[in-house]
């Protein structure tokens, strides 16, 4: 009678996640730039004219210099002038199509050390008010990031894994390459990105109330910003997790002491539930807390490009208010696909379950027979070998004369001693050889997942996981 009731049990779980599978909408429309922004027009200028058939951005500082401080605490005002015609190719002297007061400001960690520089803009009024405003397509809002890819050879790291991710879960921020000139100065291919912020086009969750002690919240897990952003949750201080949670969202002038305590607790009720007893029950466990897909799919993107801080930095979290706890958006692959400044990656191997929230997420039998599946069925579909090799053709294809431009100025990159990646002969001498890193990294780093996918069932076999709560 035991061994029945157990067989019962096992079969109606399996219907439940088929069912579970077969109604979760994870088929999310995307703007795909390097194919739906083809023009089929050449620059032939004989006069030396800048001349590109990407958007075209131009930001004059007034020779001030842009603050690269680590806590980002310092910006200077510039003003941006965003050439994107439709039709035709794009030059600095065509009539402008979005200009702004802007703040502007190097971000990121290690890169702020980089010649290449990625930026944060907020587009401002002149009195200094938000001004929102769409950007080469994308859904209007006041903070935008320029990314300057020069670690990544190939240029497309982020464009590709971001529309990738886009396909797979919501919130994905979307993405447009264009080139870039600071001061006239010509700064080659960058990634206009959204940045991470609550709005109806990217983390669409409800508005804060200032006379609401409870609140829709986004947090971001880094290295630390600002102290008076920062939460300490449960995992925090019993995990002694190497990443601080740093609220952005509500905006710090309205954070106070209440706020920050309702987002802490809010927390860690689901970390409390995860670490407990019954953390794989269904009323009492983590499920009554969190979006299970989200945390399945942000697994599965960045296990399969390998994007090694995924999980503990330049990782966000977000709620609304009256809804589940997401893992997301996915954030900054110029470390994927084996480009991790310290250390070589071998595309063996599995690393999310040994993440904070993974290492019991991956216990519970229902959560890896989600992430199994999942993968199986996206392996299908966007994250295929042939599928994602076609997409890095066609967007390379896509770039075409912008790609020899960018390494005209940053060239001495491909030069042996000048090269970032540590040892030193990981540094690709070539465009061509980084294109052919990076696809090799995929077609092996997706043929060992394909093979091994099955193996994540040993974290959750009762052999090693409380073999008394049967």
């Amino acid at each position: 009678m035991h061994r029945k009731i157990i067989s019962i049990i096992a079969i109606i779980f399996l219907i439940a996640t088929a069912v579970f599978l077969t109604f979760y909408n994870y088929g999310y429309e995307r703007y795909h730039q390097h194919s739906m922004d083809v023009k089929d027009v050449q620059c032939n200028h004989t006069d030396g004219q800048f001349c590109t058939h990407l958007p075209l951005v131009k930001i004059d500082t007034h020779n001030q210099q842009i603050p690269a401080l680590v806590d980002g605490s310092s910006v200077i005002d510039s003003y941006l002038s965003i050439f994107d015609k439709s039709d035709s190719n794009n030059h600095l002297d065509d009539e402008v199509d979005l200009h702004s007061l802007i703040t502007i400001r190097a971000r990121g960690n290690s890169s702020l050390f980089f010649d290449k520089k990625s930026y944060l803009i907020k587009l401002i009024n002149t009195d200094r008010t938000e001004n929102s405003k769409k950007i080469m397509g994308m859904e209007s809002h006041d903070e935008w990031v320029l990314n300057g890819p020069i670690l990544d050879k190939t240029l497309i790291r982020n464009y590709i894994s971001m529309n990738l991710a886009g396909q797979m879960m919501k919130n994905a921020p979307d993405v447009r390459f264009c080139e870039v000139f600071i001061n006239d100065e010509y700064m080659g291919i960058y990634v206009m990105m959204e940045s991470v912020s609550r709005s109806k086009g990217r983390v669409d969750i409800a508005k804060y109330n200032e006379n609401d002690p409870f609140t829709s919240y986004i947090v971001r897990l880094d290295r630390g910003s600002d102290p008076e952003e920062e939460i300490n949750p449960f995992t925090r201080y019993t995990f002694n997790s190497t990443s601080i949670g740093n609220v952005i969202y509500p905006a710090k002038k309205y954070l106070n002491e209440q706020l920050i305590t309702f987002i802490e607790d809010d927390i860690s009720k689901f970390e409390k539930a995860l670490y407990s007893y019954d953390y794989d029950d269904i009323r009492l466990g983590y499920r009554k807390y969190i979006d299970v897909m989200s945390f399945v799919d942000y697994l599965i993107i960045n296990e399969f490009t390998q994007n090694y801080d995924a999980g503990i930095y330049s990782t966000y979290i977000f709620k609304d208010i009256k809804g589940k706890l997401e893992i997301g958006p996915v954030w900054d692959f110029n470390n994927a696909y084996d480009n991790y400044i310290e250390t070589p990656m071998n595309t063996a191997g599995f690393f999310f379950q040994n993440k904070v929230w993974y290492i019991m997420l991956m216990k519970d039998e229902y959560f890896t027979n989600l992430v199994i599946k999942r993968y199986k069925d996206l392996r299908k579909t966007v994250l295929s070998e042939e599928y994602i090799l076609e997409y890095i053709d066609q967007t390379v294809k896509y770039l075409g004369p912008a790609i020899e431009r960018n390494f005209e100025k940053w060239g001495y990159t491909f030069v042996y001693d000048k090269g970032m990646l540590e040892p030193a002969k990981r540094n690709l001498k070539s465009y061509e050889a980084a294109l052919n890193q990076l696809k090799e990294y995929i077609i092996a780093r997706g043929k060992w997942i394909d093979e091994n996918i099955d193996t994540l069932m040993q974290f959750s076999h009762e052999s090693r996981n409380k073999p008394y709560n049967r």
